[in-house]
Order: structure tokens, then C-alpha cells, then sequence
């Protein structure tokens, strides 16, 4: 039968709904991916060269601005320059969903002209827009060259038409040129009437669109952008992520032991420069026949090894391992390709060689990342500056930097890009640094006494020096943080204008000033938990936001909270002066009602605090009006759940706490200016 005589057929496919859902297309939601489906097409027609036209950045189920009356709306073209196909080829081969061309006499495995290895093996991809779209029209011309040309094959595929509950053919709408003649031979597949799908920018969508194909040398792709100047085509971006040289391993001479033998492979694996930025950078990407077949953070590595955080979140590659769809074996590859059967006996294999490359990279990679972490914590914080203001002795200072690299290094890259987190840990250092320093000293005379007497007399003297320096350094930040404080808290509250928000900010900043036995290491994950859930509650319960700051933390909360000794104390401030009256008592209910609720609603976060919870107040008088209220007040207050003070008690109670710290402050400050008015 010659092409001519087909025509009175006209084109049909005969597909049901459950045919359509078993095969997957649903698996293709993204327009990446159904566009990398019609790639895949394109260079197996032996296509050298595939435009995309698409509208970038752009949400494709709303009709574009310029046209609002366009009833089709955004369309997206992929144009190819390969052998195209006549009616005849288009309905034998095209449209049989579901036929294995790499088993077929008339196509078999390779492209027809350039010998390539195909892509396609299930025949599905042709459905895969469907996945984003309503209709896919095709318009190809293919078959032998005549005298009028190539003949063109024009038909369009709708959803509806196409996917029906009953079986039987499914005859297509003809397109208007079809049966006619064009000059050059290709494909055009355009897609129309969308779902509420994306088209992303253009470096998202270069990124993920090049990341599904391997660098192949006779096959270009390229993308326009039909929001943007008309007729602006890029070629797509090559697929890269910056790997660190010393964490790379070359897999050409590395294959995969395999039964007595082993499967060649191809490609590299290595630590990347930054943590993931984004999704298409992650893991290790496993190609077969051009074409990513899968996707890797581990090789199914179980959690506990050496380096897994790094492993997780720095490990990427690409893989080239063509056994993985051969011809001949088990079809190994996920319908959406973005997976294979792990479990089968070539993905075993792939599995047990991938958990040693882990291990093996998670190695390299610890010093360089520990470098790069540690100075990356030295910049952030600033630490070194910070420890020369502090510490007037080097060995001090030695000790903060020292430690600042060895502490820093062992934190998480995302960790470093919290401010709180940062500063946390800088307080840990300077605090811990003057009793290293003491210690290091101490080594350091322990490997040097059997110097001559005199010299080790001299020895030793430096020594008590230095650890005399080191402990005065210890207890001088100690002591001059607290009296900074309290020194800034009498002088905040004389403003006249001072509101309750400057105070709970100096409060959360030195919580000592509530419990002089606070340390810094109170504030730890467990509180930061609490604040999280009880603000997640709050904000559901009252439809308000509010903020409440864990001890130690430079913001102007609404709370702050301290934790001292196994107990939680919640600050509520109020500026002097103020008289708490009965509005302010309805207010603190609902903290303490939400507190108690939040208790009883999750105990697992209350275990650590197990000498309960008060809510400190600090308020210069009480009046409340409502006598119930008052009386409610006075019940929370005989319990211990409401500690109320004055700002003058407030202020005895952490002067005696710190009286020691402020009389040498006193002196100290007396004898500058004795000797600054002698100097004169």
C-alpha cells in the first residue's frame, strides 16, 4: 500500500484510561521533563539540532496578557531537523503506544542514518505531555525525497479523544497540511491547553533540562524564550557543578565487579564546592545511552557512616554505565526514567560499588571541608577581633583562634548562615578559650622540666604568668559582661521614654540578670525547641504572632526565655512606672493558660525542665480592678506560677548577686580616675 492509498485511513491509536495510568504519564508533571521526553525523540530520529520554544518563567494554564481572547493560549514547540516520518510511518510506528522499537525489524535499536543508540524503548514518551497539556499537535515531514518534496504527516492528539474508558481505536483530527509536501525533513510537536503547570526561569529551566541529557558531540539543543525578544535563541547551558579537585575520583579504569567479572563504566564522583543550592545539583547522576536514567544522594548507604552529613549534602557526579539498558537484558529504567530497579541483579551490583565510592569520597573530603567550614565560622564571626578586645595576653587569644577552627570546622555549612547559632558558639570559645590556654601552658612546662635550675626556674615563673593571665582573663569577661549589663539596665531605665521592648532586649542578652547561676550552655536546642512550638500555637490558637527570644539572643521580643537549673522561666516585662492593672492581667492569662495547655499537650518537651515553669514578672505597681481577677492573680502568685517584682527589687536582687563583680568594677574605675586627676 503506497502513502496515497493510506490517506482514506486517516490516523487512530487505540489506548484506554487504565492503559494511559499503568503507563506513568502522570509521572510526568513537570515541563522539563516532558520537554526532555521530546528530545529524546528528536535524537533518535537522528536530529542534529532541537529548538525549544517556550515561554520562560511562566504559569502556563493563564493566557498570556498580550492576547487575553486567545482561546489556546501558551503554546511550547520543540522543533527538530531529523528524518521526520510519513502518514504511513506515523500511524505503523508512531502511534503504537506501548511498542518496543529497539524488538522491531523495520527500527531496531539503533537511529536509521547515524547508527545512534536510541533513548526510547517503552513507547510511551509521545504520551508524556499529557502530563502538562490537553493537546500535542505533530507535523513532520519524513520518507524519501520526491520531486515535491518530503511528505507531511499532520495530525493532533486530544486528551479526551484519546483516553476513553472503552477500547477500541481512536481516531485523531487531521491537521490542514497534511498529505502535502515539504522542502527539508524534521519534526515539530506543539503543545497546547495546559494544566496549572510552570514553565521556570531560564537558568532553572537550563539547569534542568541539561542535567537529563550527557554531553553528546552531533546533537545541539537550544532554547528561546517566546515572553522575551522574539527570536533570541541560546543554546542550552552545559550542565556543571564545581567539584573540589582533591575529592574527585576518575571511574574509566574503576569498573563494577560483577560475578567472576565486572561491567565497564565511565565518569566521575567527587565532593562539590558549595552545599546544594538546588535540587538538580544533588547526588550522583547515573546516564545510559545519552540520557539520565537515575538520580543518587548514597547509593542506598545506610545512616551512621563516617562523614555522612558531608556525603549527603556535598556528593555529586555523573555516571555513565550503558549496561544499565541494554538491548537484550531486563528494562531496568523507571517509566519517567528518573529511577532503576535497584534491586535487580545489575543494580545490587551498581548499589554495593556505589556505598564504597561514598565512603571513599566522604574521606577525601573531610580536610578540605573542615578548612572551608572553619573559615567560613572564623569570618562570620569575627571571633578573632572579638578575642583581642576581650583578652590583652596572645596565648589567650591563640587559644580562641584555635579552638575557633577546630569547633568551627565541625559545624554544618547552613548552620553558619544562622546569626544566633554563630554567636552561641562564639560565646562557648571565649569562655573556654583562657582554661586552654592555661592548660596548653601546662603541657608545655610538663615537656620542659628537665631544663637546668636556673632555667627552669624561669620557666616556671613564665608559666604562672601566663596561667595567672589565663585565669584573671576567665573570670574578668565573666565579671565585666555582667556589670556591662547591669550597668546598662539602670541607665535604659531612666529614659523616660524606655518601652518594654528595649528591656526584654537587654534581658534576653544577659539572662544572668534573672538567674545569676545562668551559663551560656543553658541555651541549648531543647529551649530553642520550646520556643518554636509554643509561637507555632500560638499563632494558631490566637491568630497572632509573637516573638519570644531564648536567653542569649540580641532581639526585641515580646517574652524571653531563661533556663536555669532544670526550670523555665518566661520574663514578661513591663517599662517603669507602669501600673499593672486589669487589661495587663488578660494579657498574662492568656500566657499562662497557653503554657499550662502547651504542658499538657506535650510533655516530651517539658521533660527537661523538671522543676516545672513560672512566668517572672517584673512591674513597678499592681492594680487590678476586677476583684475575681485580683484574686486569680494572687492564686497564680501563692504558686509559684507568677514571681512579680518591682524594677527596684529587681535591680537589688542582681546587684548583691554580682556585689563582688561591682565593687571591683568601683575600685577599679576610682583609681583610673585618682590616677588620671594625679596625672593632671
Amino acid at each position: 500500500m503506497t502513502d496515497n492509498e493510506e490517506s482514506t485511513n486517516g490516523y487512530s491509536m487505540r489506548i484506554s484510561r487504565l492503559t494511559i495510568d499503568k503507563l506513568g504519564v502522570k509521572l510526568y508533571d513537570r515541563a522539563s521533563a516532558v520537554i526532555a521526553e521530546l528530545i529524546a525523540n528528536s535524537y533518535d530520529a537522528d536530529a542534529r539540532t532541537v529548538t525549544v520554544r517556550a515561554p520562560l518563567a511562566t504559569q502556563l494554564d493563564k493566557k498570556p496578557q498580550t492576547d487575553p481572547d486567545d482561546e489556546m493560549g501558551w503554546e511550547i514547540v520543540v522543533a527538530d531537523d531529523g528524518h521526520g516520518m510519513t502518514p504511513q510511518e506515523a500511524n505503523d510506528h508512531y502511534l503504537k503506544v506501548g511498542r518496543d522499537r529497539r524488538a522491531s525489524k523495520e527500527q531496531g535499536a539503533t537511529s536509521r542514518s547515524l547508527n545512534r543508540p536510541v533513548m526510547g524503548r517503552k513507547g510511551i514518551g509521545k504520551l508524556a505531555p499529557f502530563g502538562i497539556c490537553r493537546q500535542i499537535e505533530v507535523l513532520s515531514a519524513g520518507g524519501e525525497e520526491t520531486k515535491d518534496g518530503y511528505q507531511v504527516s499532520h495530525f493532533l492528539m486530544n486528551f479526551e479523544d484519546i483516553v476513553r474508558d472503552e477500547e477500541g481505536d481512536a481516531q485523531l483530527q487531521t491537521g490542514d497540511r497534511d498529505r502535502t509536501f515539504d522542502s527539508r525533513p524534521g519534526t515539530t510537536v506543539t503543545l497546547r491547553n495546559f494544566l496549572p503547570k510552570r514553565v521556570p526561569n531560564e537558568e532553572t529551566f537550563h539547569r534542568q533540562l541539561g542535567r537529563r541529557f550527557a554531553r553528546i558531540d552531533d546533537f545541539a539543543i537550544a532554547v528561546e524564550d517566546t515572553r522575551g525578544e522574539r527570536g533570541t535563541v541560546k543554546p542550552l547551558k552545559p550542565f556543571e557543578v564545581p567539584v573540589v579537585d582533591s575529592t574527585r575520583i576518575d571511574l574509566r579504569r574503576r569498573p563494577v565487579p560483577y560475578d567472576d567479572g565486572s561491567l565497564p563504566i565511565e565518569g566521575w564522583v567527587g565532593m562539590a564546592k558549595e552545599s546544594y543550592r538546588n535540587e538538580e545539583e544533588a547526588g550522583v547522576r547515573i546516564y545510559a545511552r545519552n540520557k539520565i536514567v537515575a538520580t543518587t544522594h548514597d547509593f542506598g548507604q545506610p545512616s551512621g557512616f563516617t562523614g555522612e552529613f558531608t556525603a549527603r549534602s556535598y556528593l555529586v557526579g555523573e555516571i555513565r554505565a550503558e549496561w544499565l539498558d541494554d538491548d537484550e537484558g531486563e528494562d531496568l529504567i523507571r517509566t519517567d526514567r528518573q529511577g532503576i530497579l535497584w534491586d535487580s541483579d545489575y543494580g545490587q551490583a551498581l548499589r554495593e560499588y556505589g556505598k564504597a565510592l561514598v565512603r571513599e569520597v566522604a574521606h577525601r573530603s573531610r580536610d578540605p571541608r573542615r578548612r572551608k567550614v572553619h573559615d567560613l565560622f572564623l569570618k562570620k564571626s569575627d571571633i578573632e577581633a572579638k578575642a583581642r578586645a576581650r583578652f590583652k595576653e596572645g596565648a589567650v587569644v591563640e587559644a580562641v583562634c584555635d579552638l575557633a577552627k577546630k569547633i568551627g570546622s565541625l559545624a554544618a555549612e547552613d548552620e553558619l548562615e544562622d546569626e544566633v547559632y554563630v554567636s552561641d558558639l562564639s560565646e562557648v570559645i571565649l569562655a573556654v578559650a583562657p582554661h586552654k590556654a592555661l592548660i596548653d601552658a601546662f603541657k608545655e612546662f610538663a615537656e620542659e622540666v628537665d631544663l637546668p635550675g636556673a632555667e627552669s626556674l624561669d620557666r616556671l615563673a613564665t608559666l604562672f604568668g601566663r596561667t595567672r593571665v589565663a585565669e584573671l582573663a576567665s573570670y574578668g569577661q565573666i565579671a565585666a559582661e555582667r556589670v556591662r549589663s547591669i550597668e546598662e539596665l539602670k541607665r535604659t531605665l531612666d529614659y523616660s521614654d524606655v518601652q518594654e521592648k528595649d528591656l526584654q532586649k537587654i534581658i534576653s542578652s544577659a539572662p544572668w540578670l534573672v538567674r545569676p547561676d545562668w551559663t551560656v550552655l543553658t541555651a541549648n536546642q531543647t529551649l530553642r525547641t520550646f520556643r518554636d512550638r509554643l509561637t507555632a500555637t500560638w499563632r494558631v490558637e490566637t491568630s497572632e504572632e509573637i516573638d519570644i527570644a531564648i536567653s542569649h539572643e540580641s532581639k526585641r521580643p515580646d517574652l524571653t526565655l531563661v533556663s536555669v537549673d532544670n526550670q523555665l522561666y518566661v520574663v514578661e516585662l513591663k517599662r517603669p512606672g507602669h501600673t499593672f492593672g486589669t487589661h495587663d492581667f488578660d494579657r498574662l492569662y492568656t500566657y499562662v493558660d497557653a503554657l499550662e495547655r502547651f504542658e499538657n499537650s506535650n510533655p516530651r518537651i517539658f521533660e527537661d525542665f523538671t522543676k516545672g515553669w513560672c512566668l517572672h514578672l517584673v512591674v513597678d505597681d499592681v492594680s487590678i480592678g476586677d476583684p475575681q481577677k485580683r484574686g486569680h492573680f494572687e492564686s497564680l502568685r501563692s504558686d509559684n506560677k507568677v514571681v512579680q517584682m518591682s524594677w527596684a527589687e529587681f535591680l537589688l536582687q542582681t546587684s548583691k548577686a554580682h556585689e563582688q563583680f561591682l565593687a571591683v568594677h568601683s575600685a577599679a574605675a576610682q583609681r583610673e580616675a585618682d590616677h588620671a586627676e594625679g596625672g593632671e
